[in-house]
Order: structure tokens, then sequence, then C-alpha cells
């Protein structure tokens, strides 16, 4: 260990940070100054990673869960030769910049993940932690070893306040994760003050009762990193844990005037206290880099390419040796479903009564038979969501050859972990709940849709229909709260031929996360034979009852288990002569999708009397009804009662949407 040359790096990093906020007019300069020593020890000295192959399988995961602090990062980057440039960082917080202003994956290379909403992160790590133990379970071999990475993540106070952390580092504990490195920068200073103000809680405590090895370091002393890292170290192999290190930090160090306040927390430091930071650092000019510090950082570099070099040769040992692991190991990584996997699907009679849940249980295991990369799991909700595939057991302690997870009643974990499967690398992730369940993990669906990894959602318990549960777990908001999240496919089928097309939409998609929702109840399989073809479903919206004559006397619109009333509904208004198309909205997002010219032969601008039916709020419908159209849908909270009555009671009859029909046609 250098320390010279590691503090050289360290007031690069303070350095930088206060330019390159201060040339902004915008971020965080507490976390980066006070962490400098901690993120100089780790890149320099800990992480098993080469700059020139940051997809390397087997590199360590670095996640700044606090990634408000994103400065801290984008300077090791820029020294370590990550493909960061000082002209990046001098462009810090701006349009189309690679140094935005919280960590964005896809947009800066080498970034693991999109960080900046507090506990998500940190959510991710667990999942990185998990698919790093499926990976090494599957593939090593003795004397071989492919998989032996460790993840680290920085996290603040504000991740460990979050409710999420306590979900997600209670099943890391459970599971025994002990590739999983986590370092609290124990700064006490939130955005209003001082954490003693909402948070005193014994984090020790706190941590040793989910089953973690605690650590305690002071995060400015290199020699006590060094102690507490190497104590990490042992202690995770040891006693088959992961491992808290609490560093004790002071936000904004050597800031004279700010650092160990909030002032340094959220607002650049201003000219005058930058001019007092830079006579404690020693510098005058402006993005100051320490010529040691990146000579540290470039010898360093030798050591990397030799670590990874023998990697790669024990690789192509494994690779010579293992044919069979080696071609599923290529498998794995590359997520792809071969077309034959959507061959010889579950076929279903019409008229047979079937929920779509049970449904989308055959068909998902039918693909996934030979697939070996899909890792399913549920909170708690295996035997109610059908989300249980294969050899139906589930991952444990010491094992992780299974295929399910068993997440507990933990939403917000497992959605901000099926994030880290995917993001780790050879997996891919479905999780399951019910549909009323889905804002407990909506911020971790959010960032999936804006890191555009195809995380799919399977939601079952869609609507009214759950009945006697009542209005607690009957959703109506909930879709169209789905709906409006950007680049989120949410997929409603009608049946259990829909439900073929959902699932290889979502296992063909390679940057749109997918939501499935499927039906508590039983719904009849439509009669295909008197039907336009249910494969045009992946077009989104389609055609699913052509009208009589030329030109529609109505439209009627409806998704999931409205549309075979909605069709029987049209049958009604035809034995009295009019003509009646339904289309079937199985997805908008995917019907927004298609051209100009598809969108209008579905639903024609020259037909302006439209009907939509869906047991949930309206908000998202207008657009396709204009100013002479109708809508039944829901614009309350539900009822408990037998779902029969409770949909009559919300007006989901033949009959009502006979009569609003009819009268919307000749009036």
């Amino acid at each position: 260990m250098d320390i010279i040359r590691l503090k050289a790096s360290a007031k690069t990093i303070r350095a930088l940070s206060i330019d390159a906020i201060e040339k902004a007019q915008s971020g965080h300069p507490g976390l980066p100054m006070g962490c400098a020593e901690i993120g100089s020890y780790l890149f320099a000295v800990v992480l098993q990673h080469y700059p020139d192959d940051l997809k390397w399988v087997n590199r360590d995961r670095f996640i700044l869960s606090a990634g408000h602090g994103s400065m801290l990062l984008y300077s090791l980057m820029y020294m370590c030769g990550y493909g960061l440039t000082l002209d990046d960082i001098k462009n810090f917080r701006q349009l189309k910049g690679k140094t935005p202003g919280h960590p964005e994956y896809g947009w800066t290379e080498g970034v693991e993940t999109s960080t900046g909403p507090l506990g998500q992160g940190l959510g991710n790590g667990v999942g990185m932690a998990i698919a790093g133990k499926i990976h090494s379970q599957k593939f090593n071999k003795e004397g071989l070893e492919i998989f032996n990475n460790r993840i680290f993540v920085i996290a603040g106070d504000g991740d460990l306040m979050e409710g999420l952390s306590y979900e997600a580092c209670s099943i890391a504990g459970h599971l025994k994760l002990n590739n999983l490195i986590v370092i609290y920068d124990s700064n006490k200073i939130s955005i209003e003050g001082s954490t003693d103000i909402a948070f005193t809680e014994n984090i020790t405590q706190r941590f040793k009762a989910f089953n973690w090895h605690v650590t305690n370091i002071d995060g400015h002393d290199f020699k006590d990193i060094n102690r507490g890292f190497e104590e990490a170290e042992e202690a995770r192999k040891k006693y088959n844990k992961p491992v808290l290190i609490i560093a004790d930090t002071t936000i904004g160090k050597g800031s004279p005037n700010k650092e160990g306040t909030n002032l340094c927390h959220g607002a650049p430091l201003g000219a005058e206290e930058c001019g007092y930071c830079k006579e404690v650092l020693g510098i005058d000019e402006h993005f100051h880099v320490d010529p040691d510090a990146l000579k540290y950082y470039e010898e360093k570099k030798v050591l990397w390419k030799k670590k990874y070099l023998q990697w790669q040769e024990t690789f192509a040992k494994w690779s010579k040796k293992y044919p069979h692991l080696r071609d599923l190991f290529d498998k794995n990584f590359s997520l792809n479903f071969p077309e034959e996997c959507f061959d010889n699907l579950p076929e279903f009679s019409a008229g047979d009564m079937i929920a779509t849940r049970n449904a989308s249980n055959k068909i998902l295991n039918t693909i996934v038979k030979d697939i070996d990369f899909v890792v399913s799991g549920s909170a708690d909700l295996a035997g109610s969501t059908k989300t249980k595939i294969k050899d139906k057991n589930h991952i444990k302690p010491n094992d992780f050859s299974k295929h399910n997870i068993q997440y507990g009643v933990r939403e917000h974990a497992m959605a901000a972990i099926a994030n880290g499967l995917y993001l780790y690398g050879g997996i891919f992730p479905i999780i399951g709940t019910f549909l009323s369940f889905v804002e407990y993990m909506k911020p971790a669906i959010r960032m999936a849709a804006m890191m555009r990894i195809p995380v799919t959602y399977l939601f079952s318990h869609d609507s009214i229909y759950v009945g006697e549960d009542g209005p607690t777990h009957q959703p109506i908001e909930h879709i169209t709260g789905l709906r409006i999240i950007p680049n989120l496919n949410v997929m409603r089928p009608a049946d259990a031929y829909e439900t073929r097309v959902a699932w290889e939409v979502a296992f063909k998609s390679k940057n749109t996360p997918s939501a499935i929702i499927t039906t508590r109840q039983k719904v009849p399989v439509l009669g295909n034979n008197q039907l336009e073809d249910y494969h045009s479903a992946h077009r989104g919206g389609y055609i699913i009852k052509k009208e009589k004559n030329e030109n529609p006397d109505i439209i009627l619109i409806a998704t999931g288990s409205e549309i075979s009333i909605t069709l029987k509904t049209a049958l009604m208004l035809e034995e009295e002569g009019f003509s009646v198309r339904v289309v079937s909205m199985f997805s908008m997002f995917l019907y927004e999708k298609q051209d100009k010219e598809y969108r209008d032969m579905v639903l024609p601008p020259s037909i302006e009397k439209r009907m939509v039916i869906e047991a949930g709020i309206d908000t998202p419908w207008y657009k396709y009804i204009g100013f002479k159209g109708d809508i039944i849908c829901i614009k309350r909270m539900g009822i408990s009662g037998k779902a029969e009555d409770v949909g009559k009671y919300f007006g989901f009859t033949s009959e009502n949407i006979y009569n609003r029909a009819k009268n919307l046609i000749t009036k």
C-alpha cells in the first residue's frame, strides 16, 4: 500500500469535485470529499477490475448507491482509465455529457447501475451478489474458478434510512451473501442537518441482527481503512456472511468552513470556500490532477492486466476441459431465447374457462423448459401468482442451484434485486406479486425502464374480480400507473392465447421491461375460429372481431377479462342489426409503436362512436374515444363482495354495456 500516492489520489478527487461542482453550479461536494480516501483505496488496492475490458464477467462490481456523490466515481474512473477524460469532468452535469448528475447505466461506460433514488443501488447490489453466487455454483470447478468476484457498495445515511435497505439487507443476511461488502459512509449529516434529528438507531446491532459481519474504520486513515478491508475479506470467508464496513467520515472533508455540516451536502461550496479548500490542498489551479496519482494508477493497471490475463488463461483451460459448461456459459450470457422455445406451446380449447394466471404458468414453463438463465421469484405469493418454474425448488443459503427465489414479503427489495440480477449478466429475472402491491415496487420498475433492461413483472389478481378481499386488494388505478411509465410495456391478455403472445413479447424484448397482468378468476378461451388471428396481439391493439358491414356503427375497445363480456355484448348488438367492431387493446405501449396507417386501420378516425370497457380507472382512455365516445370504467375504490356481484355493482354486465353502446349509437 503506497500511502503517499493514495493521498495524491484523494487530493485529486477533492480538487476535481470542488471545481466540477462549482463550474456546474450544481452538485453534492460533501460525499466525494468525505469518501476520497475510501474511494482511492477501493479502486487502487481492493477492486478486481481491468479498465480495458469494462465488461469482464469476473470483475468486482462497484455501486455508488449514494449516487448524489457521483463526482467520487467520475474522478476515479478518470484516473483509472475507464474512458472518461478531463474534459468530461469539466462538463459535469451538462446536457448530454458523460458525467451526469447521478451515475447512469448505459450512458457512462463503466457505470454498473443507475443510482440516485436512495436504497436502489444497495438493492441492486444484493441482486448482483445473488447472481454471482448462482454463476459460481454453476460454473466453478476445483482449481478452475471462473466466478470469484465481489460486490462493493458505498451507501450513505439516506440509503440506510430508506425502508428498501431493511428489506434488501435482511434477505442478503438470510442467504449468507458473503460476496457482498457494503461501505457505510457514516458522516452523520443529511440535507436538513444532523442525522440525530431522525436517525438514531444502532446500525451495528441492526446489521448483526441481519446476520452480517460488521466492522468500523476511520474513513480518512489509510492504515485503518486497510485494516478494515482486510478484516472484511477474512470475515466474509470465515463466517460466510455479507460484511458492513462502517466508515466514520467527515462530510466535505477539507472545506474549512463547511466540512461536517449540511452546507456541503447539496450545493456548490462557493468560489470563496473553494479557494479556502485549495489552500488546504496546497494547490492553486482549477481542475488540479496530481501527476503522482495518475502515475500510480498507470502502474496499477499493469497489475490489473496481469490478474485479468491470468483469469483469461484459467477461463481458456476451463473452456477446454468443460466444453458443455462453456456452451452453457455462452448461452446464458447471450440471454437469447431460441425460436424453438416458442414452438409447441400449450393449446387451449375455445370456451374452456381458465384463469390467465394459470394459463401463464403452463406457457411459461413450456418456454423455459430447456432454458437455464431464467430465474423467477415472488414476494411470498408464488402459489397465487404462478411464478414457479422448472424444478419448482428454491434458492437457499449455500444452495444457489435452483431457478426460483423466495423473496419473502419484500416487494420493494424484490424489484431492486431483480434489476441487479439482470445487470450482473447471464440472468433473465421474472418477479411477481398481486397487482395491488405494485406500488411498493414502482421506484425499481421505473429504474428498470430508465436503464432499458428487460426485467419481466408478473402481476396477478388484476381487478375488482378479486372480490371478497375488498378494496385494499382490488387494483383500480394500478394499471394506469404502470402504463404511464415511459419504456414499460404493460400487457393485459384477454385469454390464454393472448397470454402466449405476452410471454413471447416479454422474452424477446432486449431493452424494455414488461408487465404481464393476469386474472385470478377464470375467463373463457376465446373462439379463435370465429375471431381475428390472436397473433396480431403483438401489435398491441388489434381487431379481435370484425364488423358485419363495411363500416362499423361503433367500436368497442376492451382489455383482459372484459374482452369476453364485450364480445358477448357485440353479438347482442348485431342481433339488432348494428355493425360492431371489437378491438383488444392488449398493450397500449405496443400499439403506440405501430405506424399511423396501422393505428388508423384499427381505430379509423372516421368512426367516432367508440366505447371503452375496462375494470380500472378511465384516465388513459380518452385519447382513443374522442368527444363522442363513452367509457365504462371505475372512478372510485372497490368494494368487498362476491366477484360476480362486484362486477355487476360497477356495471360490468353485458346488459349495461349493451344499453350504453346502443344509446351511443342512436343518439
